[in-house]
Formats: C-alpha cells, sequence, structure tokens
C-alpha cells in the first residue's frame, strides 16, 4: 500500500493541472481575477510571451498559446509550427466551433471574450504578420501545408 508521502507527487501534479495548462498539457479552469470587459490598448501585455486560453466553459479546458495584441484588438492563432497542420484537429479549435465564449489569462488576469475567426483577409494578414514578427518567424520559413485559423478575441458586450 502506498503511503500518502508517495502519493504526494500526483496530488501536486493534479492540483497543478487542474488549475491551467503546463507546457504543452491542456489544464482545466483558469484562476486569477477577471478584467474589465472592454479593453482599448492590449499593449500592457505584449512583453509577454505566452497566454492561456480557456475553452468550453461547462468543462474548461485551458491551453497554452501565443498571441499578439495590436491596439484594441487580441489576436490568438492555432499553432505556426507545431502539431497538427489542420486547425480543426485540435482540441480548442473544435471547443469555440461549438462555443465561441472563451477567457484568456494575460498577466495573471482573466478576460472573457468571444472568439471569431478572422475571415478578412487584410485583418488576417495584419495580424499574422505581427504574429510572425513578435515570435521570429521569417516567411521564408513558413510551411505551405500548413493551415493557420486566427481568432480575434472581442469583448463579450459586442
Amino acid at each position: 500500500m502506498r503511503t500518502l508521502y508517495q502519493l504526494r507527487p500526483l496530488f501536486l501534479l493534479l492540483l497543478v493541472v487542474g488549475c491551467g495548462p503546463i507546457g504543452p498539457i491542456p489544464g482545466g479552469p483558469l484562476p486569477g481575477d477577471v478584467g474589465p470587459r472592454q479593453v482599448l490598448d492590449w499593449e500592457f501585455a505584449s512583453a509577454e510571451t505566452t497566454a492561456q486560453l480557456e475553452t468550453r466553459p461547462a468543462d474548461p479546458y485551458s491551453v497554452n498559446t501565443w498571441f499578439v495584441a495590436i491596439g484594441p484588438d487580441l489576436y490568438v492563432p492555432t499553432s505556426m509550427i507545431r502539431g497538427p497542420k489542420d486547425p480543426s484537429e485540435r482540441s480548442w479549435v473544435s471547443h469555440v466551433a461549438e462555443d465561441p465564449g472563451v477567457r484568456i489569462r494575460l498577466e495573471g488576469r482573466v478576460y472573457e471574450r468571444i472568439a471569431k475567426r478572422v475571415v478578412d483577409e487584410q485583418e488576417y494578414d495584419r495580424a499574422r504578420n505581427a504574429l510572425e514578427s513578435k515570435y521570429g518567424i521569417e516567411p521564408s520559413e513558413r510551411d505551405p501545408e500548413r493551415a493557420i485559423w486566427i481568432f480575434r478575441l472581442d469583448d463579450r458586450t459586442e
């Protein structure tokens, strides 16, 4: 029979994973104070390299993700370099398709948003160029077989 001391690492792992994602391992609900509904400028978060995105409000599922802020707009891409080349094969993307209500944690604060896939070509190019610049991806390094969807995270008052 295992002692509580032997089970301690398992309990710690469950505690941490229950609070959000760890690296590539998805987590559950994101803890943190809830930020304002409207954000006029996301510049305050620009120095951050990753955010945590929570989908599926009824059964929270959270992942670490890249993001870019452009004034009042906040964008999250599907994987630009790893994982499935078809965005629809990602769990969080299928969750957003079912319910676009998401929460994103930046600098310890959680913001309730609506994820909207960017379909306008000019907006898509602007967001993708900003993401590639932020993360040091050269256009020549793009994988032509990888589809990348970008979601704009709008406030829930719209």
